[in-house]
């Protein structure tokens, strides 16, 4: 090898490794690129890179402001909440309502908001979870918690779960409400009928969950209640042939007539509505679901004391109804008697009961007769103790009246005795029969014991008839 040979591959080693320390360096900044890579793709591996706009999600609250609330919701950059997006009320103090690492959910309005920042609203997050509650609500039948706003034309404005709601006047109970603001700012559970999404407004009904309450309290009420047992009640409803009385979750219905012993026009007369009392439970039938009350009771019957009356004595009354054959006389609440046309007046015949008394009248009557197994009494309004049989000089009271066998028998002797003392009288001749002859038969009424026969009455009109020619 020539020196200038030499001369060459020295110069080719010098120069490579002059280069060689070049290549180390760029190998080491071809791995630190890697690393710088590596580390970001772990980064954007926690972070939500597929938030949209109208998502809602979770976030953390990392600092409050006056006007702001700053919120990580776990993406490239933080979310800002303005004030107005955040509360209803702009009066209150927002640093007070939030703090800082409460969790709070928040819809994406913008993911930029022009400075690098994703635009939230908490409110609007509120509302879109109030609109799947409320639509969830509506396809499953299950009922919702909703605050009563205000009374309205026609119904009531509803707070639903945030959202806007309507419950019509026929839909806010299962019973009559005159005055629907007494439910103003009661909070109560409806049922969603019907949703709008479009203008987020439902329309809700406390009727359906009052009949579904009343059907299984109803049931359970069937279970322990007993005819003939005392319960307590609630008067909810007047109504002309009675009232509707609660006795614990189920409703049963009290007669006019078993409201009170004495005789009254209205329910109103004796209870109002929204009145406590004790119920007698008369009937109950499951079948029908219907449940019988009475609010008389034995201690309030008046005839318990029945004994202070006694037959033959005169008391003050009261005309509480009259009718064709008579009027009846009230003595005391619950105590009435009856006074027969016959016995209104000793003076003669009354044709019509109101020629001499008339109702709400004051009298005074005597009793004749007190039949506790009945519960009646009969009254008389004629002078001095006469009745309609002391004219004929028998007893004041009347006699019972005979077997009709034992009056026929009567009959028979009375005519049988008649006869023998009586002369009989010769018929007339026939050929007398077409005068008239003046007979000499007593046509007047005795005022004996003794009874008139047949004959005495038509005996003169066989002369008239000729039976024996056909």
């Amino acid at each position: 090898m020539n020196e200038k040979e030499n001369m060459n591959i020295s110069e080719e080693v010098t120069a490579s490794e002059e280069k060689a320390p070049e290549t180390v360096s760029t190998a080491g900044e071809v791995e630190a690129e890697e690393v710088q890579e590596m580390s970001m793709e772990e980064a954007m591996a926690g972070t939500n890179m597929s938030l949209k706009t109208g998502d809602v999600v979770t976030g953390k609250i990392i600092k409050v402001t006056p006007e702001e609330v700053y919120v990580n919701i776990n993406y490239m950059s933080d979310g800002i909440i303005p004030k107005i997006e955040f509360i209803n009320d702009q009066t209150l103090d927002l640093t007070e309502l939030a703090k800082e690492d409460d969790e709070v959910k928040v819809l994406v309005m913008k993911i930029n908001d022009g400075e690098g920042n994703v635009l939230l609203s908490r409110r609007r997050a509120e509302a879109e979870e109030a609109v799947k509650r409320v639509e969830k609500a509506l396809a499953e039948g299950t009922p919702v918690m909703c605050k009563v706003k205000e009374a309205v034309k026609g119904g009531l404005r509803m707070d639903v779960q945030g959202v806007q709601g309507f419950m019509p006047a026929s839909l806010a109970s299962s019973s009559f409400i005159p005055d629907l603001s007494v439910l103003q700012g009661k909070e109560m559970e409806c049922q969603v009928i019907e949703f709008d999404r479009a203008k987020k407004r439902a329309v809700v009904s406390r009727k359906e969950i009052e009949k579904a309450e009343r059907a299984k309290a109803k049931e359970e009420a069937f279970k322990t209640l007993t005819k003939g047992s005392v319960v307590p009640g609630k008067v909810t409803k007047l109504m002309n042939y009675g009232a509707f009385i609660d006795i614990g979750g189920v409703e049963g219905l009290a007669h006019i007539s078993d409201l009170a012993w004495s005789r009254i026009k209205h329910p109103s007369d004796v209870i109002r509505e929204g009145e406590d009392v004790m119920a007698l439970i008369q009937d109950i039938n499951e079948g029908t679901g219907k449940i019988s009350l009475s609010l008389k009771t034995d201690e309030s019957n008046p005839w318990k004391n029945i004994d202070k009356y006694q037959v033959g004595q005169t008391y003050p009354g009261k005309i509480m109804n009259i009718i064709k054959s008579g009027a009846f006389v009230e003595l005391e609440p619950g105590l009435e008697g009856y006074l027969h046309i016959s016995e209104l007046s000793s003076q003669g015949k009354v044709d019509r009961v109101e020629d001499v008394v008339e109702i709400g009248q004051e009298v005074n009557v005597r009793i004749r007769d007190i039949n506790q197994d009945s519960r009646k009494l009969s009254l008389s309004m004629r002078e001095g103790g006469e009745d309609r049989y002391s004219d004929r000089g028998e007893r004041s009271e009347r006699a019972p009246r005979k077997d009709r066998s034992e009056r026929f028998e009567a009959f028979r002797e009375n005519a049988k005795n008649t006869s023998e003392r009586r002369p009989r009288r010769e018929r007339s001749e026939r050929s007398d029969r077409g005068q008239r002859r003046e007979r000499e038969v007593d046509r007047g009424y005795h005022d004996t014991t003794d009874n008139l026969t047949i004959g005495d009455l038509f005996g003169d009109l066989k002369s008239k008839f000729n039976f024996d020619e056909e």
